[in-house]
């Protein structure tokens, strides 16, 4: 079934189910990706040090690594759509949370809202596996453009609310989509209960396969935060670039991360395994980092061609913990061991780059690491991409 007549196969309750889903969806970033740009507003008020201004922002990660192994086990005992709204209840509750005064408030809604999005983020794609097996390459894409592009939001429209309402009123404005979502939600509850078939949760991780597939999303990950962290600082030493003119290159590079999530699942559809497609998102990015390692001075087109890289393999990363199992119980245990593998690393990472540049005070070795990160993403991406799937226990 192609892309179009997957379109057209989503009619009727299809159709409002995978509007709830993608509801949701518009709440797995931006409540996030919000806190960066007013980072010194925050930081001015409650008198932040740079060490735990980067905990602030490293904490929902640290959430999503430590967190996602347990959606599978809470799903089973709650039912998928009853723990979508638990976790919804979680991210409303933490942006509330976040509004009131006080720096350890501060914190814990931070928490909460990196809780509710853990699991979201591994619920939702087990729940495409499972009610749209015939349309999944479409709903995953679907899925992830609709993440990416409120993750943007997040960061583009909070300095113009803050100016306007201030940076508290910023941070809140992002629980009227959550409000939103649940509310569309509530009616889902009546559709399903438990997944039929539990699937134990410590197989996975005895199988290569579904290593294979961790260690991709971990270096897809880790090379797209990196790049979020990092980039500007580098082309200051690197090619002496403005705070401003990185922005605009980290904006054009996330224009193209979105064009490669609309364009990736047309070629994952029309492959018979994903290993060629796998081999040559990596070799974008590891092209986009060997160009900067190279010629920082001209980062622009080495931005595009790592953003063209890294939108497919987000998509590719996700579309994988379904294509590799036999059930949406196995996929949503899937999505947990690779989120979590995956989120862990893409938290440390960034931390081991500004280590190793502080220790060295240049980049070169924090390049040569990302070049070797991609490396392994690129072997670790074919092995995954091989027609194979993990048996049920």
């Amino acid at each position: 079934m192609n892309p179009t007549t997957q379109l057209h196969a989503f009619r009727g309750r299809g159709l409002a189910r995978l509007l709830a889903v993608l509801l949701v969806a518009l709440n797995l970033r931006g409540a996030i990706t919000c806190v960066g740009p007013l980072l010194k507003d925050i930081q001015a008020h409650f008198g932040l040090n740079g060490t735990e201004a980067g905990f602030l922002t490293s904490l929902p990660l640290f959430a999503f690594g430590f967190l996602s192994p347990y959606a599978a086990p809470l799903a089973r005992r709650l039912g998928m759509e009853q723990s979508v709204l638990l976790s919804m209840l979680l991210l409303v509750a933490g942006m509330c949370l976040r509004y009131v005064e006080g720096e350890t408030w501060l914190f814990i809604g931070t928490a909460f809202i990196g809780c509710g999005i853990a699991f979201n983020n591994v619920l939702l794609p087990g729940l495409l596996r499972r009610d749209f097996p015939a349309q999944l390459t479409l709903a995953t894409a679907l899925f992830t453009m609709v993440m990416v592009i409120c993750g943007g939001l997040g960061s583009g429209i909070s300095i113009p609310l803050a100016d306007r309402w201030g940076w508290r009123i910023s941070l809140l404005s992002w629980v009227v989509p959550a409000l939103l979502a649940l509310a569309i939600w509530l009616p889902q509850l009546r559709a399903h209960s438990a997944p039929a078939k539990a699937v134990k949760h410590g197989s996975l991780w005895n199988q290569p396969l579904a290593w294979q597939v961790s260690l991709f999303m971990a270096c897809q990950a880790t090379a797209f935060y990196v790049m979020i962290a990092w980039f500007p600082s580098m082309m200051r030493d690197l090619a002496g670039t403005s705070a401003a003119r990185s922005g605009v290159i980290l904006f054009i590079y996330q224009i193209f991360v979105l064009a490669s999530v609309m364009i990736t699942p047309v070629f994952i559809h029309r492959m018979r395994d994903q290993r060629m497609i796998a081999v040559v998102l990596s070799g974008l990015i590891l092209a986009g980092y060997v160009g900067l390692y190279l010629d920082a001075a001209h980062a622009l087109p080495w931005m595009i061609v790592m953003g063209l890289g890294s939108g497919g393999a987000l998509v590719l990363s996700i579309t994988l913990f379904s294509l590799r199992v036999e059930s949406a119980a196995q996929s949503v245990a899937m999505s947990g061991m690779a989120q979590a593998v995956g989120y862990l690393v893409a938290a440390v990472t960034p931390i081991c780059i500004g280590y190793i540049h502080d220790r060295t005070r240049q980049w070169t070795a924090a390049l040569l690491l990302m070049i070797g990160v991609v490396l392994v993403q690129l072997v670790s991406g074919y092995l995954a991409g091989r027609s194979l799937k993990i048996r049920a226990a």
